[in-house]
């Protein structure tokens, strides 16, 4: 299949699978960390601003049995005008449309692999590397929803499952107690960089906030 017409059939299997949400999903998530391995959303990047980070897809739930693509964004919070972003696709992407970084005017990116990629709780799926360049002071990575998503009942950060053609399309989890669920698009994934105290920081689904599931599920009904 092409470059453009796999776009083609998943943006119409998209629509024809795609379905709203009632609870708040947990289907693993996608991360920004300060090292190859995926282990660090605590970064510190040198003196210039300058530094590599790796996305990862973290299988969990109804991703847990593999994934063939995802659909997310990274906002930089707050953003940093002086600030520049390179995205690299990981290896072995067959589609990447879109830049994921969002530094104060939108963003997005749909990447999808050729074969399906994972198949284990807590498998760490690379998506691809950002090069940072003069990302000075204190700022958060929050992996939020696609600006502009292929199916617009997603409002949220997905992955799509190795089930094709259809390539069914799940949420992915949100961060316990995220705030913004009160009313506006919800967060999955928060790094930190460059901060002053980390304490907080989960490299997870942990929330740092005193809200319960139970208050979060609640903002579905």
């Amino acid at each position: 299949m092409t470059r453009f017409s796999c776009i083609g059939a998943l943006t119409l299997c998209l629509v024809l699978t795609g379905s709203a949400i009632a609870e708040p999903p947990s289907n693993g998530y996608i991360g920004v960390f300060g090292d190859a391995d995926g282990t660090n959303c605590c970064i510190t990047l040198n003196k210039s601003g300058n530094g590599k980070l790796w996305v990862y897809a973290v299988s969990g739930g109804a991703s847990a049995d593999g994934i063939q693509g995802a659909e997310f964004k990274i906002t930089v919070e707050p953003p940093a005008p002086a600030a520049s972003f390179n995205w690299t696709p990981a290896k072995g992407t067959n589609v990447s449309v879109g830049n994921p970084i969002d530094n104060g005017d939108g963003g997005g990116a749909l990447v999808t692999f050729n074969d399906c990629q994972g198949g284990l709780v807590g498998d760490k799926i690379l998506l691809g590397t950002i090069q940072a360049f003069n990302l000075d002071g204190e700022h958060r990575l929050v992996v939020r929803k696609h600006d502009a998503p292929l199916n617009a009942t997603f409002q949220c950060p997905s992955v799509l499952m190795c089930d094709g053609p259809t390539f069914t399309q799940v949420c992915l989890t949100y961060k316990d107690g995220d705030p913004a669920l009160g009313g506006e698009e919800p967060i999955a994934f928060v790094s930190a960089v460059n901060s002053a105290d980390c304490a907080g920081t989960s490299c997870g689904f942990v929330s740092t906030e005193d809200e319960t599931w139970s208050t979060v599920k609640a903002l579905f009904r």
